[in-house]
């Protein structure tokens, strides 16, 4: 079977083995015993094949339908509505989006006159509103990229946006293979047709498996990366799992495990960061300029 990405994860399993002891009597007994082992066990994505994708989208085109059917607009429908509306944002919504934009222009106004003084001419006070309006000018585009995220979440709910989700599911129960410890590849989801694969898909979630979720997690990871076609090769799927490896320390944080101190250190590096960045590109600047003739003496 071709494969589009393989990968492997390691599950803590509990395995049973025999002790040799005596019993009060001195005869030997066997006891058993269990302890935990290490298993390594490997998965991988089906590579798709032509008659798939004709599958796949037969069943977007069936969900989409079924979205419209059920009352859900349209992408084209929903923009219409809005612009109808008078567009996506309320009166103070566009008011606090040009405050937001109106104060990153005079902030990178600002930055831009601080930095035509060089770094060991400012005085430190200077310095300490170059560092601030650095702060603020990564604050501001942040508070900016949230703010436009939200407007966006508006289209999310359109019937082609669950035909896509229930699209990349049914490629998640039909790409999904484990590579058994005899050899043999076998579909993660078991056979039969996408509402048989479906219910063990639902049945894994309810059953909380900790190591099962994980495997199904990782399955959906790839292939949502693979439909939107950020990820194709081995290689490229290696990546996105290293930058997934990354960010492990933010999820930490957003359950609580990583104390606020710690965020703020690594924030404060970043921000930096970032201002020395700002600063060399400042003097790779300034060095580029030409040199201004000297003027001959009269």
């Amino acid at each position: 079977m071709k494969k589009l990405y393989e990968f492997a994860l390691t599950q803590r399993v509990q395995k049973e083995y025999e002790e040799k002891d005596k019993d009060s009597e001195g005869n030997e007994i066997t006891r058993k015993k269990t302890k935990e082992e290490n298993v390594v066990r490997n998965f991988f994505l089906k590579k798709p094949t032509r008659s798939m994708f004709d599958e796949a989208e037969l069943y977007f085109g069936v969900k989409l339908s079924e979205g419209i059917k059920a009352g859900m607009l349209t992408r084209a429908m929903l923009a219409k509505r809005f612009d109808n509306d008078g567009g996506v944002l309320s009166d103070a919504d566009k008011e606090q989006y040009s405050g937001l934009y109106f104060t990153l222009f005079e902030v990178q106004n600002q930055l831009t006159r601080l930095q035509l003084i060089p770094k060991e001419e400012r005085s430190e006070q200077e310095q300490q509103e170059y560092n601030e309006a650095v702060r603020a000018m990564i604050g501001l585009k942040a508070e900016i990229q949230e703010f436009e995220t939200a407007q966006a979440s508006f289209f999310d709910q359109t019937a082609e946006n669950r035909a896509r989700n229930k699209t990349i599911t049914w490629w998640v129960l039909n790409l999904s293979h484990e590579v058994t410890d005899s050899g043999d590849e076998v579909p993660f989801f078991g056979h039969g047709s996408v509402d048989d694969k479906l219910a063990t898909y639902d049945e894994i979630e309810e059953n909380g498996d900790e190591f099962q979720d994980s495997v199904v997690k990782n399955f959906s990871y790839y292939t949502s990366f693979w439909y939107v076609g950020r990820a194709k090769t081995q290689e490229e799927f290696d990546q996105l799992s290293s930058m997934e490896e990354s960010t492990e320390e933010l999820i930490q944080q957003q359950e609580g495990q990583v104390s606020k101190s710690d965020i703020e250190d690594a924030f404060k590096e970043v921000v930096d960061e970032q201002i020395e960045e700002v600063e060399e590109a400042a003097e790779a600047e300034e060095s580029a300029a030409p040199e201004e003739p000297d003027k001959e003496k009269g």
